[in-house]
């Protein structure tokens, strides 16, 4: 099976990398879902926090139904591990709400159109302590981006392969970039 994981950034080959490839995953506001074949588009990986980000992709992706009506929407952000972190962030620091690790539910309006997923507490954790192994600090949290490539790695197979575009690695700095470059691109190179 070839996958094909797309972000939000610029692409290089995307028209030919989406021909070559069997199943598409594409990230929050599936920003080239116009350039994809709509029957690929498998799975879209969501933020579930923060109204600034979770309430407009949510209305992105309403507004691209047509170009995503065979995808399922996996949300990126496990609450009950969420919920946990945020809490004893809030324990080590009363002042800082991390109001950037409360859930929403503006997802629920994706509920009449597409199925609705959740990536696990385990894979969660274990993300979380991979990051922090390299050097993430622990306020931070792994971009959705991030998080879609590592639920791909756990189902891939040998003879899979996995095609990366439109990741440029820079955006909110409550993301390790760096370190998230540094393990998608090592992938990309091989």
């Amino acid at each position: 099976m070839n996958y094909l994981l797309v972000g939000n950034g610029s692409v290089q080959n995307l028209e030919y990398a989406s021909q070559k490839c069997d199943s598409i995953i594409q990230i929050n506001t599936c920003r080239h879902a116009l350039a994809l074949p709509v029957e690929k588009t498998h799975h879209i990986f969501i933020s579930n926090m923060g109204d600034k980000v979770s309430v407009p992709l949510c209305d992105a992706i309403v507004n691209q139904r047509a170009l995503l009506c065979h995808a399922s929407v996996i949300l990126a952000r496990n609450p009950y591990f969420y919920t946990s972190k945020r809490f004893m962030l809030q324990m080590q620091d009363w002042n800082n709400a991390q109001a950037d690790y409360r859930l929403t539910d503006a997802w629920q309006r994706l509920k009449e159109g597409w199925k609705i997923d959740r990536v696990s507490f385990l894979s969660s954790m274990r993300l979380e302590f991979k990051l922090r192994r390299l050097g993430m600090r622990y306020a931070m949290m792994p971009s959705t981006g991030m998080i879609a490539y590592d639920w791909l790695l756990q189902r891939l197979n040998p003879e899979d392969t996995l095609t990366i575009e439109g990741f440029s690695f820079e955006g909110w700095s409550g993301h390790p970039w760096a370190i998230e470059g540094q393990l998608i691109r090592a992938m990309a190179a091989r």
